[in-house]
């Protein structure tokens, strides 16, 4: 089966590229950036000479339709996306890359045989937790987007909606929360892996959001996630609530302290601003999908992983 991947350099995208070869998979990592350092984070050098690597640009549909042909494409995971902080300061881009590109994506759908489209949404696509109810948000709350990020990615679940009631498009997407691990350096949500490569490096860091309750999804539950939707057949939902371990950022910060109590971790005040709790009922009732990983875990998991990679022993768990 051969998938195309769209931002396989990025943190999601290298563990679905590592995953899917596992399988033995054919892999096409299409970016803009294909050398970026995540890789080589995450897939062992002999992985990587496995992966047929396209630079490219997910704004040229032309190019896209030529690698769909040349590669033989049956399967599209599509992550390519602007993040919070870059959507923000350019919108005009994160408009062409985030809406334009999945519309390419999406006509390219309209034109060879697709067997799956896997899209990452996010939960910013919601509001504040005063826009809603008390509880665990339901898949079908209404949208309240306060970035621009959040913005396209309401707008691009629209769109598959349409693509399917009008062309027939099958895609599957998912709202994914405070996805951490190694290789998570972009995005306003990654200071969670950031004060963990702090920590390592031995250097100072202010924790921020300290008075939140955020969603800890480990990027390997992610990874796992999407690579099981992409064999599932349709979905009566076009996209999906996910969720990690709902846990106050001060609980992961003490947490990461018991491991490495030399830390150089200070807390600061303030919320991200938006919901983290999520009712994910769909989820486990059509694709059977539960985490593995709690916050405990993650955080164990990505330390050793850096100390690893710092030539540092590891840490015992507690």
């Amino acid at each position: 089966m051969a998938y195309l991947v769209t931002g396989g350099s990025g943190c999601i995208g290298a563990y679905v590229l590592r995953d899917l070869l596992r399988r033995g998979e054919k892999v096409v990592n299409f970016d803009a950036d294909p050398s970026g350092g995540v890789l080589a984070q995450v897939l062992a050098p002999e992985s990587r000479a496995l992966v047929t690597t396209i630079r490219g640009d997910i704004r040229d549909s032309y190019q896209i339709n030529r690698v769909m042909k040349e590669q033989k494409v049956e399967k599209i995971i599509h992550l390519a996306s602007l993040q919070i902080p870059a959507s923000n300061a350019d919108p005009a881009s994160a408009v062409a890359i985030n809406v334009g590109g999945l519309m390419n994506i999406l006509e390219s759908a309209r034109v060879f045989p697709l067997k799956s489209i896997v899209w990452a949404s996010s939960v910013a696509v919601f509001g504040p937790p005063s826009d809603y109810p008390d509880g665990p948000l339901a898949n079908g709350s209404h949208h309240r987007p306060g970035s621009v990020y959040g913005a396209t990615k309401s707008l691009g679940e629209f769109l598959l909606d349409f693509y399917r009631k009008e062309y027939g498009i099958q895609s599957v997407g998912f709202r994914f929360t405070a996805v951490y691990g190694v290789g998570r350096d972009r995005g306003r949500s990654s200071f969670t892996t950031e004060m963990i490569r702090k920590a390592v490096a031995g250097e100072e860091y202010e924790v921020p959001f300290g008075d939140d309750i955020l969603d800890w999804q480990y990027v390997e539950d992610v990874s796992r996630l999407i690579v099981t939707a992409s064999d599932a057949g349709p979905t009566r939902t076009r996209v999906f609530n996910t969720k990690g371990d709902y846990r106050p950022v001060k609980d992961g910060v003490e947490y990461l302290r018991r491991l490495m109590p030399e830390a150089r971790l200070t807390i600061a005040p303030g919320a991200f601003g938006i919901t983290w709790n999520y009712d994910t009922e769909p989820l486990v009732r059509e694709l059977g999908f539960v985490p593995e990983y709690s916050m405990e875990e993650g955080i164990y998991k990505t330390l050793n992983l850096y100390r690893a990679a710092a030539g540092k022993p590891l840490v015992p768990r507690p």
